[in-house]
């Protein structure tokens, strides 16, 4: 898949592409959601070194101030905020929209989630599990409060997974009442994650709005090939040995979060084709370039499916409708 434009592909960490994305940032507002940890942190601190105001939407204030202390350490002056965001609650996807209603927008990264799942299903929003809630329901939420900001040229970032190619979606046990396993369930919400943006790029295009949404997944990122950070990561040795062990097929989350500050900034992706997809070259590590997203999240089925449940965190209304 190629842009109607050249995209020459970034370095593959984010501080080989300080150049790269010097001045991208200016004047832009980009919120992230998990911010204070992983690839959210990461993709902050990127996007702080390119000079964009950064929003660290976290569930944890704390956690979310060491971060800015850290970035302001690697980025003096980098203009930083935390507003309190809970992916796992409609309430707080509501009160994040009503504070950002009114200001700067440019670009917002769904990041916020859960990697490691429970081994048994915890009911969640809408009768779905947890996992599904957290990285999907939350989001879909905050999308639809903030639908009419897409008149402008808002960028939505969805955060998908490499593991939606490795295990297929079951469209009709999305919520997992029967043979929940905690992988399932982590792919399957990503593979709604996926649906959902492709869905949303085309149907802005349909509605003739310049806002864009763009899935990208990040590879397989590790914490233990990653900097090690005081409060942000900080493995021991049996993680930094785990990372070393996988070094062949894996990279470190400064690493994965080059696709996130990439979808948020690169020029040459406001004139991509409707649909476009990030990730490494080699699936699980390497150069962020254009991909091919698994081809269920391509599919009808999966983005109508995925779109229901759209509406439903919207109480029935589909600020996009057509």
């Amino acid at each position: 898949m190629k842009p109607a434009m050249p995209y020459s592909k970034p370095a593959t960490d984010i501080f080989a592409n300080r150049q790269r994305w010097t001045q991208l940032g200016q004047d832009k507002t980009v919120v992230v959601t998990g911010a204070n940890s992983g690839l959210g942190f990461f993709a902050s601190l990127g996007l702080a070194q390119a000079g964009a105001k950064v929003i660290l939407a976290c569930r944890n204030q704390s956690r979310a101030e060491a971060a800015m202390e850290q970035i302001r350490l690697r980025v003096p002056g980098a203009d930083l905020e935390f507003m309190q965001y809970d992916s796992a609650r409609i309430e707080s996807a509501m009160g994040l929209a009503a504070e950002l209603r009114h200001r700067p927008l440019d670009v917002l990264i769904a990041n916020a989630g859960i990697i490691r799942a429970p081994q048994i299903r915890h009911e969640g929003l809408l009768g779905y599990e947890q996992i599904m809630s957290t990285n999907f329901i939350g989001h879909a939420r905050l999308v639809g409060e903030l639908a009419e900001r897409f008149s402008q040229p808002l960028r939505f970032i969805g955060l998908g997974s490499m593991s939606t190619r490795m295990l297929s979606t079951d469209p009709q046990n999305l919520a997992l009442e029967r043979d929940y396993h905690p992988y399932r369930a982590y792919v399957q919400s990503k593979a709604i994650v996926q649906a959902f943006t492709i869905a949303l790029d085309h149907r802005l295009r349909q509605l003739e709005l310049p806002g864009r949404a763009l899935a990208i997944h990040p590879g397989y990122s590790v914490s233990g090939l990653s900097p090690q950070i005081a409060q942000i990561n900080e493995p021991g040795y049996s993680k930094r040995l785990a990372g070393q062990l996988q070094a062949s097929f894996a990279q470190g989350k400064h690493e994965g979060a080059v696709a996130l500050v990439e979808a948020a900034l690169a020029p040459e992706l406001d004139v991509a084709p409707r649909g476009s997809y990030l990730g490494p070259k080699y699936l699980t590590k390497g150069a962020i370039t254009l991909a091919r997203p698994a081809k269920a999240t391509r599919g009808k089925e999966l983005q109508s499916k995925a779109w229901q449940l759209f509406v439903r965190a919207n109480e029935g209304l589909d600020p996009f409708a057509l």
